[in-house]
C-alpha cells in the first residue's frame, strides 16, 4: 500500500501482516534497497555498520523504516540490543 500517514502505515503493517500478504513500498521496499546499498558499500570501505553513525533527512515512512532496519541489522551483527544500536542513528525532519 502507498501514501498512508506515517503512524497509520506502521500500524497497518503490524495489524494485517499475520493475516494478509501486505507490503509498503516506502517502509519495506526503499528500506531494503538502502540497507543493501550500505552492506555492499562496506565491501569497499571495509568495516561494519556498527562502525558508522547514520544521519537520515526525513522521518516519515521511508526514513523511519530505514533507521529501524539499520538498527536491527547492527543488532543482528553485534548481538547488542536494538535500543542500543538506535543510538548510532539520527533522524532529522523539518516538517512539524
Amino acid at each position: 500500500f502507498e501514501d498512508f500517514a506515517n503512524h497509520n502505515a506502521f500500524d497497518l503493517l503490524e495489524k494485517y501482516s499475520s493475516s494478509h500478504l501486505v507490503f509498503n513500498d516506502d517502509i519495506q521496499g526503499t528500506t531494503s534497497m538502502v540497507l543493501e546499498g550500505l552492506l555492499a558499500s562496506l565491501k569497499l570501505v571495509r568495516g561494519s555498520l556498527a562502525d558508522h553513525t547514520f544521519l537520515l533527512l526525513g522521518a516519515r515512512e521511508a526514513g523511519t523504516g530505514i533507521a529501524e532496519l539499520i538498527a536491527r541489522e547492527i543488532s543482528k551483527q553485534t548481538k547488542a540490543p536494538v535500543e542500543e544500536t538506535c543510538k548510532k542513528i539520527w533522524l532529522v525532519d523539518s516538517i512539524p
